[in-house]
């Protein structure tokens, strides 16, 4: 796969996380109803929907913040990246313990996290392997570091 489909790919991705996450929340608050299958089945309401600014921030907002740069080749995607894919991996892992832990509801929620588990540290992995950073300019490609004996 050339590097120009991929980073096209993950920046698709995230552009899609990022709106997928922002109309999951929108029905959760819309439709009470819908919110049953995403938390434990005696826990309030408010246990879900204390995720909702973090969420909506850190996996939704900032995917597709994140996904635009990569598709623009920005070198701050990097680091934004890290953070994002930071935030998906704690959502994702808090996700898969409420069933596993808890009174076995919520499997909604941890099939639902599985690609948020899954791809956003994987294109970290891309992003810092130089399959999608850009091209570091001429002036740095020419820097050389000195050896221990040039050293004083």
């Amino acid at each position: 796969m050339s590097p120009a489909l991929l980073r096209r790919l993950a920046g698709a991705y995230l552009l899609v996380q990022g709106a997928g996450v922002v109309a999951w929340w929108i029905v959760l608050a819309l439709a009470p109803a819908a919110r049953a299958p995403f938390r434990a089945a005696t826990a309030p309401d408010a246990t879900l929907l204390a995720f909702a600014v973090g969420d909506l921030l850190m996996v939704g907002v900032l995917s597709a913040l994140t996904g635009i740069g990569v598709l623009r080749r920005r070198r701050w995607a990097g680091p934004a990246l890290l953070v994002h894919a930071s935030a998906c991996l704690y959502a994702g892992l808090y996700c898969l313990s409420l069933p596993l832990l808890g009174d076995g509801s919520g499997w909604a929620a941890a099939l639902g996290m599985v690609p948020v588990l899954a791809v956003p540290p994987l294109i970290v992995l891309a992003w810092f392997g130089g399959l999608l950073t850009p091209a570091a300019p001429a002036a740095l490609a020419e820097v050389t570091m000195p050896s221990s004996r040039e050293l004083p």
